[in-house]
């Protein structure tokens, strides 16, 4: 396997740049962390997927998991409990979370209190009412959830339940899923990037040999 991580001097681990510049023939873990459009870490995987490696995570499953309509319907069909939500082309102000849709988003969740803010941050994700935005209806305390693979680095079993099923469903090693707590569950909404510095490779070696993960 070709772990291919950043800014780490252990020398199983595969530098970003050097990977993309040679062909390869096996499969690869993709723990740069960002995995949206344009990114080293969509590269990546996009490169792997041209020399017909497997690779973690697929270019599409990339692609998906950081829209929220997908990510929440995928985790839905998969028996998992996710709060209602809807596809907004209009503002219609109200308290709720919103996500942004438009492909030049920098993944940014926005929390409405009031319609003074609505209206500003409507116009933001939707780049100036060119596309539509996301209304996720939370009651409960949102929180997050650090994702390594199959494990969560922060929670306890609920957490890991679901790490462990966004990687089942999606493939994607590394991320950082958005719930909310309410009624003593946890339901998952969004999924975005972590950065180097949250990005704990120990935690994903360990995942890898001790729960015997992609092999």
């Amino acid at each position: 396997m070709i772990i291919v991580a950043e800014g780490d001097e252990d020398k199983s681990l595969e530098p970003p740049d050097s990977f993309l510049k040679k062909r390869v023939s096996d499969t690869v873990l993709n723990l740069l962390g960002d995995y949206r459009f344009h990114t080293k870490g969509y590269y990546v995987s996009l490169h792997a997927e041209e020399n017909n490696c497997i690779v973690y995570p697929g270019v599409k499953n990339a692609l998906d998991i950081y829209r929220a309509p997908i990510f929440i319907e995928r985790l839905k069909k998969a028996g998992l409990d996710v709060p209602e939500f809807e596809v907004i082309p209009r503002p219609i102000p109200e308290k709720t979370i919103m996500l942004p849709l438009n492909p030049f988003s920098k993944n940014s969740m926005k929390v409405v209190k009031n319609d003074s803010q609505y209206y500003k941050y409507f116009k933001s994700l939707s780049m100036d009412y060119h596309y539509p935005v996301v209304h996720v209806k939370v009651e409960g305390k949102v929180d997050e959830v650090y994702m390594h693979l199959n494990r969560a680095k922060n929670g306890g079993e609920e957490e890991k339940v679901i790490a462990r099923k966004v990687f089942e469903i999606f493939g994607v090693p590394l991320g950082k899923i958005f719930i909310e707590r309410i009624d003593g569950k946890i339901r998952p909404f969004y999924f975005m990037p972590l950065n180097r510095k949250e990005i704990d490779i120990e935690l994903v070696v360990q995942a890898i040999y001790e729960d015997r993960l992609l092999r």
